[in-house]
């Protein structure tokens, strides 16, 4: 007796109706748009935490340098070496982007130290460590593609004087010279917890021909610098190492853009200078 096959059985065998192959096929969208943002927050996370990480290691290699020499912070600036004779060239350049890290390539390095003649060569050679993984570098000043890839190090030294928008200012008078910490004594500092040692670029406004503000973390796309904080698409995000030695996440947004005349004011999150 010959045995029918059963309707359902001659289906299975051509599988999906294309109806069905179409819900599947929305179904994978939702979902991937349900995780993708998800995904993309974690990646983000990680790539903090890995400048957090970075930022902890260039504080002990900070601490060890100050144990060396006589309780002080390193100075703005230092003597470059001969590549050849190890001794000094003639040429001194401030170290505030460029406190440890790689040689910088060149035309960079007519401008900033190579390698061992920054203050922490002897501490943490040049590694990683002083690789920011949202690095985009400050294109107006000609850094790119990354801080990190052209001069050598993507974290800035709090030791210059810091930059204010015309008519902008200082609402408590600073205790000492505007470079901030640079040689001072550790002891000089009253508040270690909150006083900002190192940041990257987001976390404060560059002097060029006008004042310019940066973004690298969670801005994966698009300009880097914008010449209004308030028409920036993103936040301004920077891990921050503190005198103390503990680092955090901080969001400068706030403070570059509601009074953009006064960015470098004491919160109870930081501090930028130390008002007398």
């Amino acid at each position: 007796m010959q045995v029918v096959p059963h309707c359902n059985s001659r289906r299975s065998r051509h599988g999906f109706t294309l109806i069905e192959l179409l819900v599947v096929i929305a179904i994978i969208g939702i979902l991937a748009s349900m995780l993708l943002p998800a995904l993309g927050g974690a990646k983000q996370q990680a790539r903090m935490i890995l400048c957090v990480n970075n930022l902890r290691q260039m504080g002990i290699s900070v601490q060890l340098y100050i144990d060396d020499n006589e309780q002080r912070y390193p100075e703005a600036s230092y003597a470059d070496l001969d590549a050849i004779t190890g001794q000094a060239n003639g040429q001194v350049h401030l170290v505030t982007q460029t406190l440890g890290g790689r040689d910088p390539v060149p035309p960079y390095n007519a401008l900033y130290n190579s390698a061992r003649a920054r203050p922490l060569w002897n501490y943490v050679k040049p590694s990683d460590v002083f690789k920011c993984p949202d690095d985009r570098g400050q294109p107006y000043f000609g850094i790119a593609p990354s801080n990190y890839k052209a001069i050598g190090c993507s974290y800035q030294y709090n030791a210059a004087k810091l930059t204010l928008v015309a008519g902008g200012s200082y609402l408590g008078r600073p205790s000492g010279t505007l470079d901030t910490i640079a040689g001072k004594r550790e002891g000089w500092v009253t508040d270690p917890s909150r006083f900002i040692l190192m940041h990257e670029p987001p976390a404060r406004i560059y002097a060029g021909e006008t004042p310019l503000w940066t973004q690298w973390h969670g801005h994966p796309v698009g300009p880097v610098e914008f010449v209004d904080p308030r028409s920036a698409p993103g936040r301004f995000i920077s891990p921050v190492l503190f005198t103390d030695g503990h680092v955090q996440r901080q969001n400068f947004t706030r403070a570059l853009t509601v009074d953009p005349y006064h960015p470098y004011e004491p919160t109870p999150e930081w501090m930028w200078y130390q008002p007398e």
